[in-house]
Order: structure tokens, then C-alpha cells, then sequence
């Protein structure tokens, strides 16, 4: 059996509609117009149906191994993909909030800057930083699910996180940083709209969208030294002498701990209790959820027991709410061997060769002398002043682990929305959206119930502009070198200019709540957000199931009777 390849078989009147939206042959939602035996060799034929594929192919599974014939184990093998999906949900969730949250908090304490900045750069650029380079990495991708993606991660991002992190923690916000984060969204949003209009989009138009994420940055960083200069100056002018005094009573502090540690350093040996320490560290199960909770909650341990082991024999935590920082000696010199051979294996570069030796060869050699190293210069009973070191190595991992994750729920929903029948626009700016989004949701939330409210807001403006200034821009920017004349054709699909106009929508109704609270940040500003998103919602799914007429589409009679 042959496919056809290109849209060539539809008629004129198909291809050329503004509203109608059939799937194209080279499109995997197009099985659904196949009879069902011949589905299974369309999705192995299909290129299209294999680009969901990350690790498991949920499309190959349902079609093929299943097979759509026999109904009832096709359903239950889409309640199972469900089911995993939830899963994948809990895995994040346990590495923002144990994992993640805490090496962020230490990197802004260590780095002494303030939540804002910390959300707008680290989070933003940790939680961003995946899609950003997905969208870089393929210039040659669907411009139509590209701009519903991008815009729709947005939208939920600002309306449903933003809004969640306000109901969680209330703060107030300072009147200039988040109407400059506001005004540089906007401005972004309104240029898109306006060069990307007659679906054509130049280089120039992308330089000057990344430029205004590089100006957005530059200000946030100077802010950020002028406040700092500001309170040093107020310091020095009004406490200076109380300033000194408790300089003083600290090195006094620090001396007498000190010699407290000398003692104890030559009445305990410096490898007390190693084997201990580590399986008290490795316990997959809290004690005090495992003593408190009943079976419900003890068989929801049981089942997120092994990823939790396989994090914490591959991450370092670095918690300064936790005792020693949560150093564990032979744990933390396992991991710098552990999490670069976990980066390379799930990269697939682990068996490249660099220099006529593998790469997995490389991170042996580099490895071993410093384990050697951390060995015979640290304590079992007390953290070494190099632990603020290994909150680099937890950054990556935890990046790494929610990168892939994230990229399995993005292949689960996306094979939802084969089977669902939904469109690409929809699919890009809700479950692609979504999917795309979840490690920002639970590392935003998981950071927002932690106390860190204003680092979350922060990051729910900071991540989706890089990606939308830096991932649309760049990624446009590669589309246009390759042709002449440097203009890329840009495709918004049927939905484009309505994910424009409500994430326009969902930010001036943002800023406008704000004004009226006069920038306080409630609960009900929160509740506005979330409100502003489900309208958004609601607006896309009633126009793609034909209910009403999307933004940007033309529902006039056809003149010629097509």
C-alpha cells in the first residue's frame, strides 16, 4: 500500500479554504480517514507520526501493538498512556520540590541576589532553556505548531501559573519591575502580530525581537546593581559602627566554632559512620509521610520509590534547610561520577568518540581523581567548603531529568491528540502547551509554597519571553539565511492570530488588575488570570470544533461557490 506524500489529491477548494480543517496525508492525524487495517502500516510509514517519538513511541503502541481493531484493549491502552502520564506528573513534581527548588534557593543565596532576578535569569533560563533549544535546533519545524506552541505555553504560563503562584502566596509587587516585565511581553507580542501578519517574517524583524529580550535582560541586571548600591551606600551612611560590632561578634562566633571543630576532628576520624550516613540518605521513602499517612498515601510512596532512588543516586541535594546542607559524603562523591554519565547516556552521546576515545571513557578519567580528591579532603560529619560546588551539578541534573520527562508528557499528549482528532493549531496551544509547560508549573508552584513567591512570578514572565524572543527569533532568523531575498514564510495556522489576541488580552488584564490594587498581588489578581486563560480556552475549542469563528479566519461565503 502507498501514501500520498503531499496535499496534491485534495481539491482546490480544500486546500485553499481559510477554515476547513482536514489533515494533510503527510500529517498523522490523517490515519483517521484510512480503514483501520491499514492504519498501523500508515503510522510506520509516516514520518510525521514518529515525530512525538522521544524515548517510547505512544502512536506505534496504540496503532500497532494494540491495534485499533480490537476497541476495548485500544481504550485501555489509552487509559494506561493516561495513567503514565500522571505518572511522568509525579515525577516532576518530586524533582522540583525536593530537588530543584532547593538548589535554586542556594544559588540566589550564594550569588546574593535578589527572588526577582533569580526567577527572571537562573529559573527563567532553567525552566526555558529545553523548548528554547528544541525550537533552535529545528529551523525546519512546523511554523503553524510552533506558533501555537510558543504562544500557547505562554498564555498558560503567565494566566494559570502566574494566577496559581498568587493564590498560593499573596506579595506585593515593586510598581516598576513587573510593568517593565509586562510592557517588554507586550511590545513582543504586538511586534509578532504586526511583521508576522502576511505570514512573511525578515531577519530583521527576528534581530529585533531578540534584541528586546537582550534590553529586557540588561535593564532587569542594572535595576538589580543600582538597588544593591543604593542599600550599601544607606548602610554605610546610617549603621556603620552597628555594622562593625556585629562583624565582630561573627568572627568571634566563627573562631570559637572553629576550634570546636579542630577538637572534634581529632576525637572523630574523618570517615565516621560513611556506609550509615549514605543508606540513611538513600531512603526512597520519607519517614514522616510513610508514619502519618494511611494506605493511600503509603502505596502512592511505594510507587514513586524508585525514581526517587534513581534521583538521589544521581543528584546532589544542597539544602540549606536540611542538616549539614544535606551533605553525604560517599553519596556526593558518587554523583560527580553518577550525573555526567546519566547526562551523556540519556543525550545519546555517551558512545561518541572524542579523540578516538568515548565520551563515557572521558567522564571515567575526569571523574576518578576528583572523587580521590573530595575523599580524602572532606568529613562524614560535616559538609566541606566546596559543597556550594555541587549546586551546579544538581542545576544540570535536575534540568536534565525534567527536560526528559517533560519531553515523554509532551509525546503522550501529543498521541492524545491523534487519537482525540485534534487539530495542530489546538494541539500546539493546549496539550503541546501544556505538556511543555509542566516542569515550569511544578517548579513554580513547588517554589511559590516554599516561600519563594516572587522568584516564581518572576520566572512565569522571564522563561516564555526567552523563549518567544529567542526561540521564535532565532529560530526565524535560520529559516531566513536560507533563502535569497531573507524573508522566511511564516504559517500561524488557524488559530495564530487567536493566540495573539488573548495573550495580549491576558496580559493587559494582568497589569490593569494590578493597577486597581495598586500592584498588590492577591489572590483575586490570581483568580483574574486563570479566569482570562479558560476564556481563552473555551474561545479555541468552540472554534475548533466550527461552534464560532476563530480570530483571523474568513466566514464569508466562498464568491465562487467553493
Amino acid at each position: 500500500m502507498t501514501f500520498p506524500q503531499n496535499g496534491s489529491l485534495f481539491p482546490r477548494t480544500v486546500r485553499h479554504a481559510t477554515y476547513v480543517n482536514f489533515p494533510r496525508p503527510d500529517d498523522c492525524s490523517y490515519l483517521h480517514r484510512l480503514p483501520i487495517d491499514e492504519q498501523c502500516e500508515f503510522v510506520q510509514m509516516t514520518e510525521a507520526c514518529s515525530e512525538s517519538e522521544f524515548y517510547f513511541n505512544y502512536v506505534g503502541f496504540l496503532y500497532c501493538t494494540i491495534d485499533s481493531d480490537r476497541a476495548y484493549l485500544f481504550y485501555l491502552g489509552f487509559v494506561l498512556l493516561l495513567c503514565v502520564c500522571v505518572y511522568y506528573f509525579v515525577v516532576l513534581g518530586t524533582t522540583a520540590d525536593k530537588f530543584f527548588c532547593p538548589t535554586l534557593a542556594a544559588i540566589a543565596k550564594s550569588l546574593n541576589i535578589s527572588e526577582a532576578l533569580a526567577g527572571v535569569t537562573i529559573l527563567a533560563f532553567g525552566n526555558g532553556s529545553p523548548d528554547l533549544f528544541t525550537a533552535v535546533a529545528n529551523p525546519d519545524a512546523d511554523t503553524e505548531l510552533m506558533f501555537s506552541e510558543l504562544l500557547g505555553s505562554a498564555a498558560f504560563v503567565i494566566g494559570v501559573i502566574g494566577g496559581t503562584v498568587l493564590l498560593i502566596q499573596p506579595f506585593d509587587f515593586p510598581a516598576w519591575g513587573v510593568s517593565r516585565d509586562l510592557a517588554f511581553f507586550i511590545a513582543a507580542i504586538v511586534w509578532i502580530t504586526l511583521k508576522a501578519a502576511d505570514e512573511r517574517f525578515s531577519v530583521y524583524d527576528s534581530a529585533t525581537l531578540i534584541g528586546m529580550y537582550l534590553l529586557f535582560l540588561f535593564l532587569v541586571i542594572w535595576e538589580f546593581i543600582r538597588d544593591k548600591q543604593q542599600e550599601s551606600r544607606a548602610n554605610s551612611a546610617s549603621g556603620g559602627s552597628a555594622e562593625l560590632a556585629a562583624n565582630q561578634r561573627n568572627r568571634q562566633i566563627q573562631a570559637v566554632n572553629a576550634g570546636r571543630s579542630d577538637q572534634q576532628e581529632t576525637a572523630i576520624p574523618a570517615n565516621e559512620g560513611l556506609i550509615n550516613d549514605c543508606c540513611n540518605h538513600l531512603n526512597p521513602l520519607d519517614p514522616q509521610d510513610w508514619n502519618d499517612g494511611g494506605w493511600a498515601r503509603r502505596t502512592f510512596c511505594l510507587l514513586k520509590a524508585p525514581f526517587v532512588l534513581l534521583l538521589l543516586l544521581t543528584i546532589p541535594i544542597v539544602d540549606a534547610e536540611v542538616d549539614r546542607d544535606g551533605w553525604c559524603k560517599l553519596l556526593n562523591i558518587c554523583h560527580c561520577f553518577t550525573l555526567p554519565l546519566l547526562i551523556v547516556l540519556v543525550n545519546g552521546v555517551a558512545f561518541i568518540r572524542m579523540a578516538k576515545v568515548y565520551v563515557f571513557i572521558w567522564i571515567i578519567a575526569i571523574a576518578l581523581p576528583v572523587m580521590i580528591v573530595i575523599f580524602y579532603t572532606s568529613r562524614t560529619d560535616r559538609c566541606p567548603k566546596y559543597h556550594k560546588l555541587f549546586t551546579l551539578l544538581s542545576f544540570l541534573g535536575c534540568i536534565q531529568v525534567i527536560y526528559v520527562v517533560a519531553q515523554e508528557v509532551v509525546s503522550v499528549l501529543e498521541t492524545v491528540g491523534i487519537v482525540l482528532k485534534l487539530s495542530k493549531s489546538v494541539l500546539g496551544l493546549s496539550l503541546l502547551a501544556w505538556g511543555n509547560s509542566v516542569g515550569d508549573l511544578f517548579s513554580n508552584v513547588a517554589l511559590a509554597r516554599q516561600g519563594y513567591g516572587k522568584m516564581a512570578f518572576a520566572a512565569c514572565f522571564g522563561g516564555p519571553l526567552l523563549n518567544l524572543c529567542f526561540g521564535l527569533g532565532l529560530t526565524l532568523m535560520t529559516k531566513s539565511f536560507g533563502v535569497q531575498d531573507l524573508v522566511a514564510e511564516v504559517r500561524k495556522g488557524v488559530m495564530g492570530e487567536n493566540c495573539e489576541l488573548y495573550l495580549f488580552q491576558i496580559l493587559t488584564t494582568t497589569w490593569l488588575c494590578l493597577l486597581f490594587t495598586n500592584f498588590q498581588g492577591r489572590r483575586s489578581v490570581g483568580l483574574a488570570m486563570i479566569v482570562t486563560y479558560l476564556m481563552f480556552l473555551a474561545f479555541s475549542f468552540l472554534g475548533e470544533f466550527e461552534l464560532i469563528h476563530p480570530y483571523g479566519t474568513d466566514h464569508h461565503p466562498d464568491p465562487n461557490g467553493g
